[in-house]
């Protein structure tokens, strides 16, 4: 290589590897260019070793090759910024083993996939991972409630911590921290409730037991999606900057009056199958002295625009009210309304005329869950 090429300063370097990022194939093949071009293409590869998009449904073997990779390579576990691990409902893993012997002293986030229903202790070696200094977020997937290890390993999370994403396929019980030993004060929380079929459901996780570290009081960010439970008795509203509420308005939970949220600038709200009139009820409490500049409201991407109506005796269709309400919102300069649909743009700028008219629309494609944490995520960047 040319000792004046630009390529030998190491931080341009990495930034043009940087824009291989979504193809491994590519990185690969920047590895074997020069000895120079390997360490970047590494840290790129390794930096979140898996497919970001299929956080539920990863290969055990998939898994178990990526651990022994990273056992017996240790350079490149320096690597790895987040990491993923799935412990199967029934299959006998060799993970454990393998992951006590790979070190992260870089990582930051780490999720966690616990598919077990049985009392089989959560591993020691998972546990540890709980406790790295340089971690900032923790991600959990319970299909059943926690056991006693896997509680023992979220009271000794790292203080570092800011950011809880948690999600229950079995849905969420009553919440309180009174009397606990908060030494987490987390920026952002995440809470998602999967509602699966299960012939044998489990009871609902009581959050009291699983929430003793982590304090609420701080939060500026909050996404609560699905459900019929929202812990606003443990957060500051006035410190709140994004909120979703993503299916979770319903009958059994009345309006929320955004006037307990002043400083809020990013609302997202999103529909899966029922749209109640309670949504209506909690855009019109935007008040003038809010500075919110986003509005984003997604569809789920069976649900087709101009078609679903909040009433079935109403004819009165939801996005003719979505759009009377949007764009006669009180806010000076007028916010951003992005709609993530799965239809094409005439049709979702024919459904909201009166914010084309304003230009406040904004098309998105619906992407799936893949979108909703890519929204969520470059949220919190901004924390």
């Amino acid at each position: 290589m040319n000792p004046h090429s630009p390529l030998d300063v190491h931080e341009l370097l990495d930034h043009t590897i940087s824009f291989l990022t979504p193809s491994a194939a590519n990185l690969i093949s920047c590895a074997l260019v020069a000895r120079s071009w390997l360490d970047p293409a590494q840290s790129h590869l390794f930096r979140v070793p898996h497919d970001r998009n299929s956080r539920y449904n990863i290969s055990h073997s998939v898994a178990t090759s990526l651990c022994r990779t990273l056992s017996e390579n240790p350079p490149l576990a320096r690597h790895v910024r987040e990491f993923r691990l799935c412990l199967p409902a029934h299959v006998d893993t060799a993970l454990p083993e393998l992951v006590r012997e790979i070190q992260f002293p870089n990582l930051q986030t780490l999720d966690i996939a616990y598919f077990r229903t049985d009392s089989t202790p959560f591993p020691e070696s998972f546990a540890q991972l709980f406790t790295l200094k340089s971690l900032k977020q923790l991600k959990m997937y319970l299909s059943a409630p926690p056991s006693p290890s896997l509680m023992r390993a979220v009271q000794s999370c790292s203080a570092t911590i800011q950011h809880l994403d948690l999600v229950c396929s079995h849905g969420l019980g009553g919440l309180s921290t009174a009397g606990q030993d908060i030494r987490i004060h987390l920026k952002s929380l995440r809470m998602n409730y999967r509602k699966e079929y299960d012939p044998n459901p489990h009871p609902a996780i009581d959050t009291l037991k699983f929430f003793p570290p982590f304090g609420l009081s701080e939060l500026n960010a909050v996404a609560i999606r699905g459900g019929d439970f929202v812990p606003w008795g443990l957060i500051k509203t006035k410190n709140i900057r994004v909120l979703e509420i993503s299916n979770v308005l319903s009958v059994k939970i009345p309006s929320i009056s955004l006037s307990q949220f002043p400083n809020l600038s990013v609302l997202r709200i999103g529909f899966l199958q029922y749209v109640p009139p309670t949504i209506f009820e909690t855009l019109a409490t935007i008040a003038s002295s809010h500075r919110i500049h986003t509005i984003s409201v997604y569809f789920e991407d069976h649900m087709e625009l101009g078609r679903f109506e909040q009433d079935d005796e109403d004819a009165f269709s939801l996005c003719e009210e979505l759009d009377q309400v949007l764009s006669s919102v009180p806010l000076d300069p007028l916010p951003s309304v992005e709609v993530e649909v799965e239809a094409d743009q005439e049709k979702v700028q024919s459904s909201f005329p009166r914010l084309v008219a304003k230009n406040m629309l904004r098309i998105i494609p619906f992407a799936g869950y893949k979108g909703q944490l890519s929204w969520w995520q470059n949220a919190i960047i901004q924390l």
